[in-house]
């Protein structure tokens, strides 16, 4: 065998794909370590490694989704994110420029073995049980509960006339129809309803667009990112909020630059006079408008013009442009309400920070554990039991005995006590690892964020875990 990185001669990059029936060089992870840079993607999938730095700009699901993952090992993500593996592994061959050595573990960093191996066997009996089939008479319903509450509430207004008390009957039951098909289009956004990704991406559309008046491009182009990187700043959008709060890592960061834009100790309590209100009525509005325009989203575009056409058509006759407006704020704020407490009761209370470069199911479990980031307690090793000490089929995370974890609020788990409530993945210490968070697409988002624009933009649509 010859050297590390090339085949039968000494160690060196290798240039273009491999050529079928050649011998595939061999890499170590020092050596894919340094292409994670602008211009510069490799990345590891089923211990092949793969060059995608021009190919990156072609991706359906977008470079800057696909880049999060430059070198590291891609393998549970790849799985996650599409439908049909045996399609999309055509498009792999041309990439593929090596493999990993044998002696190189399958991934980069801080790992939880056994939990990757837990979290691939529980998707595979979840597959074989056909629990990822969704039924789609469940979502007609869901459709059609959707049209039925659009119509009550026009029909409260035009039997009841524009009163305050049917106004706000009205204003309530909007509200409630609007947050419905975040849910609905949420799954159709992961491609989880119909068999024909088509078929999903063009109801997503539909209820988008017409239903709510937002981009559906828009919002797979931010929420995939926050299902491929988790709780990671500049990676998922959903936490890249500062200046205007300050979660996870980003509080002692400006703590130590003394950056004080906004009474950051009050945070908590201003929180509920911006946030909830005002998340899809300014925040998402206006992001959403700019992505459209920004990237060329035109038939996004007259999808979201549908929605206003058709609701201000409805309600301007009851109440003129004034009282129609008011009743569009009032049923976003209801509906900003709702959508914030029901996402973010999962997002943060979880560890929120820059990239450490965990295995694909610790950052999705939960990215905060014992002996974690910032913590002196190591990674945690498992064991099998329930909390009245029996043993069980439930994997729970157990500290190393000695030394203790010593970050504030963090927990040590005796041998003879009880384990905390909520299962999290292993953690350990960050590697030092180069880590890029900007891409030439129309995908940016600044420290305060809010896009970062650019002048080409590719629709991601692409299918994603359900």
């Amino acid at each position: 065998m010859g050297g590390v990185g090339e085949p039968g001669r000494g160690p060196g990059p290798r240039e273009g794909p491999v050529q079928l029936g050649a011998p595939l060089p061999i890499y170590r992870w020092e050596q894919i370590r340094a292409h994670d840079l602008p211009g510069d993607k490799w990345l590891v999938i089923e211990r092949r490694v793969y060059d995608i730095s021009r190919w990156a700009q072609r991706h359906p699901g977008g470079s800057r989704l696909i880049g999060h993952h430059g070198a590291e090992d891609a393998t549970d993500a790849f799985r996650a994110f599409h439908q049909d593996l045996n399609f999309v592994r055509k498009f792999l061959q041309p990439l593929l420029i090596g493999e990993l050595a044998p002696e190189e573990p399958s991934q980069d960093g801080p790992q939880n073995v056994q939990l990757i191996e837990d979290f691939r066997a529980l998707r595979r009996a979840a597959e074989d049980m056909k629990l990822f089939e969704a039924d789609p008479t469940f979502f007609a319903l869901l459709l059609g509960h959707i049209l039925a509450m659009e119509v009550l509430a026009w029909l409260i207004i035009y039997l009841l006339g524009p009163g305050w008390v049917p106004s706000t009957l009205a204003a309530l039951i909007l509200a409630i129809s609007q947050a419905q098909c975040w849910c609905l289009q949420h799954d159709l956004g992961h491609a989880s309803i119909f068999r024909k990704s088509r078929w999903n991406h063009v109801a997503q559309q539909f209820v988008m667009g017409q239903l709510k008046g937002f981009s559906a491009h828009w919002w797979n182009f931010r929420h995939f990112q926050h299902h491929a990187k988790p709780n990671i700043f500049h990676k998922d959008p959903d936490v890249t909020v500062a200046p205007v709060f300050l979660l996870g890592e980003s509080s002692v960061e400006y703590g130590k630059k003394k950056r004080r834009y906004l009474p950051y100790n009050h945070q908590h309590l201003y929180f509920f006079l911006i946030g909830p209100p005002l998340l899809t009525l300014v925040n998402f509005e206006v992001e959403n408008l700019a992505y459209m325009l920004v990237c060329l989203q035109w038939t996004d575009l007259l999808w979201a013009a549908s929605f206003y056409s058709r609701f201000f058509l409805s309600y301007v006759p009851f109440y003129g442009v004034p009282g129609a407006l008011l009743l569009f704020v009032a049923v976003r704020v209801l509906e900003s309400h709702w959508f914030v407490w029901i996402t973010q009761m999962n997002h943060i209370p979880k560890e929120i920070g820059h990239e450490k470069h965990r295995d694909w199911a610790s950052s999705q479990v939960g990215r905060g554990t014992a002996g974690g980031a910032g913590c002196s307690g190591g990674p945690a090793r498992s064991q099998w039991a329930r909390r009245d000490g029996t043993d069980a089929r439930v994997r729970i995370p157990s500290p190393r005995p000695s030394p203790p974890p010593t970050c504030p609020g963090s927990w040590r788990l005796p041998a003879t006590s009880s384990p905390p409530s909520s299962m999290t993945g292993s953690a350990g210490t960050s590697t030092s690892r180069s880590s890029t968070t900007s891409s030439p697409l129309c995908q940016g988002t600044t420290t305060a964020g809010w896009p970062r624009w650019s002048r080409r933009c590719v629709p991601s649509m692409a299918s994603t875990t359900k």
